[in-house]
């Protein structure tokens, strides 16, 4: 007796299931993909905010330190990657703090705290709650580093 292998006919059942498949897709897992894939951006653009700031204030006396903080904050709102994730800083402080208190130099380390807010790329209506996807996400950020000596010492 001879086998003979019955495969599905070509008559077009295909496109029956290409389309709610295509809208499944394009509908449920293409946005919030997008929104996911954009906050790694927004977090990597708050970082980048932060590190200024930080860089900026330990390269000044702490009674500079406002002085500092907005100026690297003008420079990151000029840069592209804060246009586009549409970024505001919500928070911003410096702080300064003696490490090691027996040796005799005054401050060792800048620290600065940071906290933005990222709008969503794409507006998803069915997931409007979940923050990143569909309502506004804040970013904390803290960061430090050694203060710079202007040659008192």
């Amino acid at each position: 007796m001879k086998y003979r292998a019955r495969g599905r006919k070509s008559s077009g059942h295909e496109f029956v299931e290409f389309a709610p498949a295509l809208f499944i897709l394009l509908v449920c897992i293409v946005p919030p993909m997008l929104d996911l894939l954009y906050l790694g951006i927004a977090y990597a653009a708050g970082w980048y905010l932060n590190h200024l700031q930080c860089r900026e204030v330990a390269c000044v006396p702490p009674a500079r330190k406002a002085d500092s903080l907005a100026r690297a904050r003008v420079a990151w709102e000029a840069s592209t990657l804060a246009k586009f994730v549409k970024g505001r800083e919500t928070f911003s402080d410096a702080q300064f703090e003696d490490r090691n208190p027996t040796d005799n130099y005054p401050i060792d380390t800048a620290i600065v705290s940071t906290r933005i807010q990222i709008q969503p790329f794409l507006q998803i209506p069915f997931l409007g709650s979940v923050p990143g996807i569909g309502a506004p996400i804040e970013f904390a950020y803290r960061s430090e580093r050694p203060q710079e000596e202007y040659g008192i010492n």
